[in-house]
């Protein structure tokens, strides 16, 4: 029902093409329809960080659009801006979808380390053995919040009229540690919270020690978030098409995969919050995706989780 829009939309952003059938085109970097993109230098945590913003379609609601912080921008903003817009043709309602990530895009996956981290890692945790963190690397969770908080969602606010009672974090694995740490230590510093695949197991489950304050805030009416935790079934069964298929390789990935129990920490979490009596408002659920490991659980996650935003 979609397709005359799609397809006009489609052919108002196509340039004509312009090589001859006997010359190869003239290559240049992809871009994305509809966004825009900034660097932004923080003064808290001294680094460089590449904002994406999806622009929605549709006209501001009188009271502001609704805004998703999409953590690992790099790669998890096209996917959510791609479902952002495809929802918009739809009819759902316009998010602002805005993606952190790295100028430099081959390096985000060990810059992510420190900024998503709350603590160092711990000597116990699975696989902890093979390697030797540098303590750079890891622990600088609270002062990437507080960029978000302080420094890049004042700049969002100026750049486009946003709903600051409307405002929605989502990150995955480590993202979703983030997300999770800054719910337990600041639950009313977003509407909604997204944790994608959590990292749970990090450092001893540490981000859980503040679960017990976050429980009271709940019960006591301080806060009532939105929270969306997802899990990918393969991320622990034997059945994953990710493991060895056999000798000590595929026996020592099973037992990291037990360690980690990235399904069972994320399914006890949710059932945790589901059953806090909490004030109106307060909505907690849980989903997770069959046949999806934890590098194919990306997209469904993230799709989810625009889905979970544009529902309210």
């Amino acid at each position: 029902m979609f397709a005359p829009a799609i397809l006009a939309l489609a052919l108002a952003s196509t340039p004509a093409a312009t090589a001859s059938p006997s010359a190869p085109p003239a290559l240049a970097p992809a871009s994305l329809d509809f966004a825009n993109q900034f660097d932004l230098t923080s003064k808290i945590t001294g680094r460089t960080y590449r904002i994406y913003v999806s622009r929605p379609l549709a006209a501001a609601p009188k009271a502001g659009f609704s805004v998703l912080y999409v953590l690992d921008g790099n790669i998890d903003f096209p996917i959510a801006h791609g479902q952002s817009v495809l929802s918009a043709i739809g009819g759902a309602k316009p998010v602002l979808v805005v993606g952190i990530g790295y100028p430099n895009a081959a390096a985000a996956m060990t810059l992510r380390d420190r900024d998503l981290t709350p603590t160092q890692p711990g000597k116990s945790d699975p696989g902890a053995a093979s390697v030797k963190p540098d303590p750079e690397d890891y622990g600088g969770a609270d002062a990437f919040d507080r960029f978000m908080r302080e420094e890049l969602r004042p700049i969002i606010a100026r750049l486009y009229p946003v709903d600051a009672a409307d405002q929605a974090l989502m990150g995955y694995s480590f993202g979703g540690l983030f997300t999770l740490h800054v719910l337990f230590t600041h639950p009313t510093a977003y509407r909604t919270f997204i944790a994608s695949s959590p990292s749970i197991w990090f450092n001893d489950k540490v981000v859980l020690k503040d679960e017990a304050s976050f429980s009271e805030a709940v019960r006591s009416g301080v806060a009532a978030p939105r929270i969306l935790i997802t899990s990918d079934r393969w991320e622990q069964s034997e059945q994953s098409p990710e493991l060895p298929p056999s000798g000590e390789a595929r026996a020592k990935a099973i037992a990291d995969m037990e360690g980690f129990r990235m399904v069972d920490n994320a399914r006890d979490l949710a059932e945790r919050l589901k059953a806090l009596p909490g004030r109106a408002g307060y909505d907690v659920r849980y989903s997770i995706f069959a046949d999806e490991t934890h590098l194919t659980g990306v997209p469904a996650a993230t799709s989810r989780g625009v889905a979970f935003v544009e529902s309210h």
